[in-house]
């Protein structure tokens, strides 16, 4: 499995959340989540079963075909695909199908009257290879501000040649806080970064910062 991208695109009012992930050999698939406010927006799958069908199997191969299609569902959101369509047909799509009160918080969330999840760090991250640092976030509701407890937080190595590593996990107490000392191995292949995300009910956010040499 090869690490994924994580990309936020700002269009409009809203922030996208674009992931583009590979679901490994024993599913050849490439998936594309987009998120809005925590939710998924839509989402797109495609097989690279005609890599298998032609080995060697090339890493770089499958890492284009990751790109290209992550590059392109960028493209259809900031070319306007996603945007808010007029208020009686969008009213009209939130309430189908779905219980009442389901329907009202997410038509809420669309036209951004309620408040969503965001990680906020207590100090900047400044992770290097072979070196310890610390994690220090809090996680709060972006509108009301108010500290969001029991989030779960998760820190990971990404690279662009490496599967990624799990660094620490574990979830924010009563003040909405959570923080960890890390240490990173001496070196990783390909261009890295410490990924620190949080989800909860009230949604998912992301922080990305690249690690440096010592």
């Amino acid at each position: 499995m090869i690490t994924g991208y994580n990309t936020d695109v700002r269009h409009g009012n809203r922030i996208y959340h674009v992931q583009t992930e590979d679901k490994g050999l024993s599913n050849p698939k490439i998936e594309t989540l987009i998120y809005v406010g925590g939710e998924i927006l839509d989402s797109y799958r495609s097989s690279y079963d005609d890599l298998l069908a032609a080995p060697p199997l090339s890493e770089t191969a499958i890492q284009g075909r990751m790109d290209e299609q992550h590059r392109a569902v960028i493209r259809d959101i900031k070319n306007g695909k996603y945007d808010q369509t007029p208020p009686d047909p969008m009213e009209q799509q939130a309430f189908n199908d779905r219980p009442l009160d389901q329907a009202i918080l997410e038509f809420l969330q669309q036209e951004g009257e309620v408040d969503t999840l965001e990680l906020v760090l207590d100090q900047p991250l400044k992770p290097a290879f072979g070196a310890p640092f610390r994690v220090q976030v809090a996680a709060r509701l972006c509108q009301s501000q108010s500290p969001v407890a029991g989030a779960e937080v998760t820190v990971k190595l990404v690279s662009s040649l490496k599967k990624a590593m799990a660094l620490a996990s574990g979830r924010t107490d009563a003040d909405g806080r959570f923080a960890g000392d890390i240490q990173l191995p001496p070196s990783q292949p390909g261009q890295c970064a410490v990924v620190v995300s949080c989800v909860s009910d009230h949604g998912f956010d992301e922080l990305k910062t690249a690690v440096s040499a010592v």
